[in-house]
């Protein structure tokens, strides 16, 4: 019982010193007052003004309609937190919203992946930081947007739903109004719903320890990555762990009062299978239902809405 506690103070106290640093930059506020979603799983966009939609759309996206797009040439769409950059009245395909693919994440899980080198991560990092447009010339890939050209284009005798080279495409009447909506600088928001629960939260968590992922190979190394997002039990902190043993964790932490006081609900991924279900470890209550495991699975489903909501407290972008 003594360890079992010591253990627990030991991991509560890692993460007040991580929640300290969090406390000046974190706020009750969604990442903004308008801003974009589009959700692959469902092929929707959504223009959300004050937290409410106000439009929603079809999109169609790239060949590669489930994967998130890692290099270039991959022809699949991007997931994670991204900002307008510009904006082009005529293009090949009608209007264009030009995104800031590749954003920090995808910068970050690149350079794990060996396929930029840490000179150009620090390159991609600097131009988001600036909200300058991030390089061109590297093998994660550029060029990803959001324009017309129809949700459906003829292939053959037939039409084609996901035929773009990663972007996302609307019909053009559509485009007209989502041109309109965004300024340069609006945050656009892309997720895949249908996705596991860990693979869904990763592009939008922020890594940690930036300094250690040149260290690739290592043996027993962990990455770690948080997000935070306002669900309708509180204030949430989500920490990301994977090992290059392929295992994956979730550890979350709940702030029904407020993050300025210890958190009300702690959830620990105690076999580091990236899912939460019963044998893991929980301190605390939601008091929502007596079972674990339906706890387990209404926060996770409340996760979910949050991210499609846009409800980020935190934006990798930012």
């Amino acid at each position: 019982m003594k360890d079992n506690l010591l253990k627990l103070f030991t991991v509560l106290a890692s993460f007040l010193a991580f929640l300290t640093l969090l406390l000046g930059c974190v706020n009750a506020e969604t990442v903004s007052s308008k801003y974009v979603v589009i959700d692959k799983g469902l092929h929707r966009l959504y223009l959300y003004r004050d937290g409410k939609v106000v439009e929603s759309f079809a999109v169609s996206l790239g060949v590669d309609s489930i994967s998130p797009k890692s290099r270039r040439g991959d022809k699949a769409t991007p997931e994670g937190c991204y900002y307008v950059i510009y904006k082009k009245n005529n293009s090949r395909f009608y209007k264009f919203l030009g995104l800031s693919y590749p954003n920090k994440v995808d910068a970050w899980l690149g350079l794990r992946k060996g396929l930029i080198s840490l000179s150009e991560y620090r390159i991609i990092v600097n131009a988001i930081s600036t909200r300058d447009l991030p390089s061109v010339c590297t093998s994660l890939g550029s060029g990803i947007g959001i324009h017309g050209g129809g949700v459906y284009r003829k292939r053959g005798k037939s039409m084609m739903r996901d035929w773009t080279e990663g972007c996302i495409a609307v019909n053009n009447q559509d485009m007209d109004i989502i041109y309109s909506f965004n300024d340069v600088g609006d945050i656009v928001i892309i997720l895949n719903s249908r996705h596991h629960f860990f693979d869904m939260m990763r592009p939008f968590a922020n890594p940690l320890y930036i300094d250690q992922i040149s260290e690739r190979g290592r043996k027993g190394k962990r990455y770690i990555s948080e997000l935070s997002l306002v669900t309708v039990f509180g204030q949430a902190i989500l920490r990301l762990k994977e090992g290059t043993d392929y295992s994956r964790s979730i550890e979350i932490l709940l702030f029904g009062d407020g993050i300025s006081r210890p958190p009300s609900y702690m959830v620990f991924d105690r076999n580091a299978d990236g899912k939460l279900g019963f044998g893991d470890k929980q301190t605390g209550s939601l008091d929502i239902a007596k079972k674990k495991q339906n706890s387990y699975s209404r926060l996770l489903e409340e996760f979910k809405k949050a991210l499609m909501k846009g409800r980020l407290l935190t934006c990798p972008e930012k």
